[in-house]
This record gives C-alpha cells, sequence and structure tokens, in this order.
C-alpha cells in the first residue's frame, strides 16, 4: 500500500476540523449515556470490526490494478445492459409474505397472475410490455443487419458495374480539347462558338449561358456525321423481360449505346450514370433533390394501389434552338424533361401500352421532375452534365 499527499482547500480543512468536533461531541455524549445506565454502546474496535474482508482472498490483492480496472468496467458494463432491459439468464425468484413470487427476466419486479414466456424454458416469464420491447429489439436488430447486407450488396454491384457518378474524373476540360483544335483558351476558362464569315471558330468567354464542353460537341457531332443521328442510350431487361422471374437474368439489365463505340466515351459515361441516378431517385433510393416530390412508390401507397406493374422513364429534350447575340457567338436553348410509359408483356416480351393513363405512379414522378428539372439540375451534378451533352 502506498499513501499519497492530498492537498485540501480551505473550504475542506474547515468542513473537516467542523466533523471531528462533531464526532468528539457525540462521542463524548454516548460515554455520558453510558456512565448513566441508559443502555450499552459498544465502541468501535479494529479487532471486532476489522476492515478487511475475509471473503477477499490474498492473491486478489496482489493482482495487477491494472487488470482489476478492466474486470470493473466489464462488469459495471454488464449490469449497464442489465439496467437497460437486456433480459438475465435464468430463473428469477423472490420472497414476498413468505412465498416464492417469479420475477420478470426483463425488469425484475413481480409478474402477477399473467406473463409471458421467455426463452426456450417457459418458467423464464415476462411482463408483456417487457415481451413488447425485447422482440421490438430484435426486430430492430434484424432490421440493422437486413440493411446492412443489402447495403454490402449494392456497393459490391456498384463496383463491378461502374455505378456511380464520379465528377472529378469524368467531366473533361476544355484546355485538353481547345489544344487539340488550336484554339488558346485559359486552362479555367469557358468555351464557346462563334461565326466568323461561313464558318464557326471556338471562342473564349466569361457567359455561363453561351460555354459549351468541347469534348461533349466534338463527340455528338462525329455521332451526327457518321451515323446521321444523335447518341442514344438505354438501359434495357435482358431477355426483352421473357426471362423466368425466378432467375438472376430477370432483374439484370445491359447498357445498350447507339452507336455502340459511345460505350467508354465520356459522353456514353454521362447518360448511363444520368439514366441510371433517373431510376434511382424514381425508386426513392435516395432523398428527392426538391422539397415535396415522392418516389413512385409513395405514389403508389399514396392511390392505395398494390397491384404489380411495369413501366420504363427517359430523359427527352423538349425544345432545342440556337440562339445568335449580337456579338455572333451561338448561345444553345433546350429545355428537358423526363418521360414515363407502362409496359405490359406482349409476344415479344415488354412493350410499351398502348396508353398510359396520367395518374400512373412513374408518370407523375416523371411530370413532377419535369417541372422542376432545371432546379435538379443545379443540384445534381450528373443531371447537369447530361444538360450539358444535350
Amino acid at each position: 500500500m502506498f499513501a499519497e499527499e492530498v492537498h485540501a482547500s480551505p473550504q475542506e480543512a474547515a468542513l473537516g476540523k467542523l466533523g471531528q468536533e462533531a464526532l468528539r461531541i457525540y462521542g463524548k455524549r454516548l460515554d455520558e449515556a453510558r456512565e448513566a445506565g441508559k443502555g450499552e454502546f459498544p465502541s468501535f474496535s479494529r479487532r471486532n470490526c476489522s476492515l478487511r474482508n475475509p471473503a477477499v482472498d490474498d492473491s486478489i490483492l496482489k493482482r495487477d490494478a491494472g487488470v482489476l480496472r478492466v474486470e470493473i468496467a466489464r462488469d459495471m458494463a454488464q449490469q449497464d445492459r442489465t439496467a437497460a432491459g437486456a433480459p438475465r439468464e435464468g430463473r428469477a425468484t423472490m420472497i414476498l409474505d413468505g412465498e416464492t413470487v417469479l420475477l420478470c427476466q426483463c425488469c425484475r419486479l413481480p409478474v402477477g397472475e399473467l406473463a409471458y414466456a421467455s426463452g426456450e424454458s417457459n418458467e423464464e416469464l415476462m411482463h408483456g410490455e417487457c415481451k413488447a420491447q425485447c422482440m421490438l429489439r430484435e426486430m430492430q436488430a434484424d432490421e440493422r443487419e437486413r440493411k446492412r447486407e443489402n447495403q454490402d450488396l449494392k456497393q459490391a454491384r456498384r463496383e463491378e458495374f461502374d455505378i456511380g457518378w464520379q465528377a472529378a474524373e469524368t467531366i473533361p476540360q476544355n484546355a485538353v480539347s481547345a489544344r487539340k483544335l488550336g484554339s488558346a483558351l485559359q486552362p479555367q476558362g469557358m468555351a464557346c462558338l462563334a461565326i466568323e464569315g461561313d464558318s464557326v471558330r471556338v471562342a473564349a468567354t466569361l457567359e455561363p449561358a453561351a460555354a459549351v464542353n468541347l469534348e461533349y460537341l466534338s463527340i455528338a457531332l462525329q455521332v451526327r456525321r457518321t451515323e446521321g443521328k444523335e447518341p442514344l442510350f438505354s438501359l434495357d431487361p435482358i431477355d426483352n423481360g421473357k426471362a423466368a422471374a425466378d432467375t438472376e437474368e430477370a432483374s439484370m439489365q445491359f447498357k445498350r449505346f447507339e452507336p455502340e463505340w459511345l460505350a467508354g466515351t465520356s459522353v456514353g459515361e454521362v447518360m448511363f450514370q444520368a439514366d441510371y441516378h433517373l431510376k434511382e431517385l424514381s425508386f426513392g433510393e435516395y432523398e428527392q433533390p426538391v422539397v415535396g416530390m415522392k418516389s413512385c412508390f409513395e405514389h403508389s401507397e399514396q392511390d392505395g394501389e398494390d397491384s404489380e406493374w411495369s413501366a420504363r422513364e427517359w430523359f427527352v429534350v423538349r425544345k432545342a434552338e440556337m440562339h445568335i447575340s449580337g456579338d455572333q457567338v451561338l448561345i444553345p436553348y433546350l429545355k428537358m424533361g423526363v418521360e414515363a410509359r407502362e409496359q405490359v408483356v406482349g409476344d415479344d416480351g415488354l412493350e410499351d401500352a398502348a396508353i398510359t393513363r396520367p395518374d400512373h405512379p412513374l408518370v407523375m414522378y416523371a411530370d413532377v421532375f419535369t417541372h422542376n428539372f432545371d432546379l435538379i439540375a443545379e443540384r445534381k451534378s450528373v443531371v447537369n452534365q447530361l444538360r450539358e451533352v444535350a
């Protein structure tokens, strides 16, 4: 045993003196009462009242202090879990008015006349409220485990198929394309197209409305020149939805690029990531970009529709124009939106229904998305880049 010097404050020292004085007066009165024959008042004796607990083994006193602290912390944590409502093991009883009473395994109070069995043994009883709390905790733990497993599976699939928008790695810089075109642009500057006689040249600009991404423009022009149409992307089900529902192919889709060489280009990557993110938002996988927007599943629940349905949605360009400013700069102007169609199973697999009702959950989501498209494009980088491609 080691004694260490303790420095007390003046207030603590004064309280200590008062305590000693009170103890002295109390002992004096006990002596006076004993002498007056008012009773026996045995005094404290170290021989009769040893400070050492005889039940404590000497080996415990010789153990390392750090090990003892760890064991004490473990025991206190176990007591905290028990106090929090975790069921205790073993049968719990108490003697009340000479009668053995069963106690609740959770709160350690008498169970009364009505109780619920806990665990495999019917002798372990619990209150109805305690049983409900234990079941709720188990369900919450199972739900957390299920969500964790689903999240791990989704993350593995996203890494396997390169799903997820990486803006810093995907958005091309104008400086690289400008050097290939022989144009002198600032490294972080914006580029536009200006009319010069019968031709168009690349020029620097400070106006965001006139700015274009030169790599997007080059790929789109190449597709128009070689294929005679705009770039196209679609995420289609394997076998057009004709695969058996209990097979893995029924839930898998494949990327369809037109032309096929778009796969691996910056334009193809933007189109794929934007289309996939649109589907994630419509399914409620992420928080909606605008307050008040509801996913298609929320629309289904609100309308009380519990029947199965199939539908598809895609981005469309509703209006596209090219304006010319006073200094002969081309300013692109376009309006984009989202369209949705219900699908039915036909002879060749999934086909668009002849008529899609306007209150279909996915159609309702597409209408709201279209109404807020410009706002969503400012909040979602991948949608903004899709607008740049358009």
